[in-house]
């Protein structure tokens, strides 16, 4: 008898729907924590035997010069190391990241909410104090998260694979770079299919459907190798043997030398083991840390503002605006609506949902974060004139400790919610969220150097709901939002009938309460975009 058939012998004598015994909510985050702590301790002290700094076993490592440098194993330096590797066997390509390697957990989407705030392995951020938004937040603050890892935020993502609307990219082509065709939507459709593998296993749904709400996870449980770049190019292909490979290497500096009275990027500067080690690049340094590492890391080694960096005593190397088209997909609740069945993890995570799991990958635990469908539409401030807002909802019921884990992922008050959903949460009461995404925001933010300091994070001043006209696309898309989970049959429930601490003051759903509740819950959906600007940090050519 196989393993499989052992597991479903012992599940036919329990019953349906066999509790794990304790409230799960209540230590999940802390052994989820504990989990990763171990296991960021162990993987540190595995690399330093397997890829020593100084006496590497892969003699990829076993150099201080490579014709490729990468900095930042995310979803896009995984993707251009791999792929530079795999063209050119005769090229040594270094690909240096501040992380290493992801844990099982990262394999388990329903675990996404969890790991987005984990410090052993993310890099964690809070905006300045914000006078236009979250002002229910902690310190009025934004918090927001970076993966630390390989696949950077691949690997704790949601899993919610949009390439965007063509025509944004048809307009960065011809407004941002001058008529360039080569960045249009047309000439980019072959890349990103190029990165699609959907092998069609779930076109017909099996008959067990524990859930309605599963439908779309099954086919995000597909997405897996398109949504996680460490998986898809590494993992399951295999490293490619020219391809070197450096966790938990920090790089602060990148140096410059003077050709043809233009400067030139010829080596990068890190710290790994205990270590400060320089490496040189014959041919490229490429540069992949994120909106926020790669701008970081740029005005450390004096490409930025020269105002900015002058005030910082950093020598001058290219006067750049990097940092100062910071933007960002701002996010804001709404609900709850008190509809059944949403997920409670102190009813629903059972035996049988972790053995589905693990037998097939299906069921709750490879729902990402209680996501279970999105749409696009279109407010009446949109420029130009399509589709700007993002909906989506998610099957999340009231239970005990929902406002603290809200709170570690979005950063809202925990003492407001608990005002706000008491009593409900308390009795752990079926509900259902939505979340309202500005797709084009005309607010933009930026981001400058704390100081010269590079273990200290950069300040980042996000500038939330400035410009007028995104208060009010999401206004529109929150009224839609209500109307149809009020007037549609599918839906059938009314809006949470307390008010938002803080909005009492206003007439109940009327437009400014709706703007009100905007205002006091606005996060980040880590989204954050603009700091290196194509067509005014970088050229055509992403120099």
């Amino acid at each position: 008898m196989s393993s499989v058939d052992c597991v479903n012998t012992i599940l036919i004598g329990l019953p349906d729907r066999w509790p794990i015994p304790i409230p799960v909510s209540l230590v999940l985050s802390t052994l989820l924590a504990a989990v990763i702590n171990f296991w960021v301790s162990f993987d540190m002290i595995l690399d330093t035997f397997v890829n020593a700094e100084l006496l590497s076993v892969d003699s990829s490592c076993q150099t201080t010069t490579f014709d490729y440098i990468i900095v930042g194993a995310g979803g896009a330096g995984m993707v251009v190391a791999t792929r530079i590797a795999n063209a050119s066997s005769f090229a040594s390509i270094l690909l240096l990241e501040a992380g290493g390697e992801p844990s099982v957990l990262n394999d388990i989407p329903a675990f996404d909410a969890y790991l987005e705030n984990q410090p052993a392995n993310t890099w964690l951020y809070n905006s300045t104090e914000q006078t236009n938004a979250c002002q229910n937040c902690d310190g009025k603050k934004v918090l927001t998260t970076r993966g630390k890892m390989l696949g950077g935020s691949t690997s704790t993502n949601f899993m919610m694979y949009v390439r965007g609307n063509k025509e944004d990219y048809n307009r960065w082509s011809t407004e941002d770079l001058g008529g360039d065709p080569q960045w249009n939507y047309e000439n980019l459709l072959p890349y990103f299919k190029k990165s699609e593998d959907y092998n069609g296993a779930w076109a017909s749904p099996k008959p067990r459907m524990p859930r309605p709400i599963m439908c779309f996870p099954r086919l995000m449980s597909q997405l897996k190798t398109l949504a996680r770049a460490h998986t898809a190019l590494f993992k399951d292909t295999g490293k490619p043997s020219n391809l070197c490979i450096k966790k938990y290497a920090l790089v602060f500096k990148i140096n410059f030398e003077t050709v043809s009275e233009k400067p030139k990027a010829f080596s990068v500067t890190y710290q790994r083991q205990g270590l400060t080690q320089t490496v040189t690049a014959t041919k490229e340094i490429i540069l992949s840390a994120g909106t926020f590492g790669s701008a970081k890391l740029l005005m450390l080694s004096g490409v930025g503002p020269a105002h900015h960096l002058s005030s910082l005593d950093i020598p001058i190397v290219k006067d750049l605006p990097v940092g100062s088209q910071l933007q960002d997909h701002v996010t804001t609740i709404v609900g709850p609506f008190l509809k059944s069945q949403g997920v409670n993890p102190n009813r629903d995570l059972t035996v049988q949902a972790a053995t589905e799991f693990l037998k097939s990958g299906t069921g709750l635990l490879a729902a990402p974060g209680t996501l279970t469908g999105q749409g696009f539409i279109k407010s009446p401030v949109a420029q130009p004139d399509y589709a700007d807002i993002q909906m989506v909802h998610a099957s999340a019921s009231l239970y005990p400790k929902l406002p603290k884990d809200l709170n570690k992922m979005f950063g809202p008050r925990v003492d407001i919610l608990e005002s706000w959903f008491d009593p409900y949460h308390k009795q752990n009461v079926d509900a259902r969220f939505g979340l309202l995404i500005l797709g084009r925001p005309k607010s933009v933010g930026k981001l400058r150097l704390a100081n010269r300091n590079p273990d200290d994070n950069p300040i980042m001043d996000l500038q939330y709901l400035r410009h007028p006209d995104d208060v009010e696309a999401l206004l529109f898309g929150f009224k839609k939002f209500v109307d149809l989970y009020e007037n549609t049959a599918a839906l059938n429930t009314t809006l949470f009938p307390k008010p938002v601490p803080g909005c009492e003051s206003f007439a109940f759903k009327s437009d400014d309460y709706y703007r009100c509740v905007i205002r006091s819950f606005s996060f980040s959906i880590y989204h954050h975009v603009g700091s290196c600007a194509l067509g005014k940090v970088v050229d055509n050519q992403l120099k």
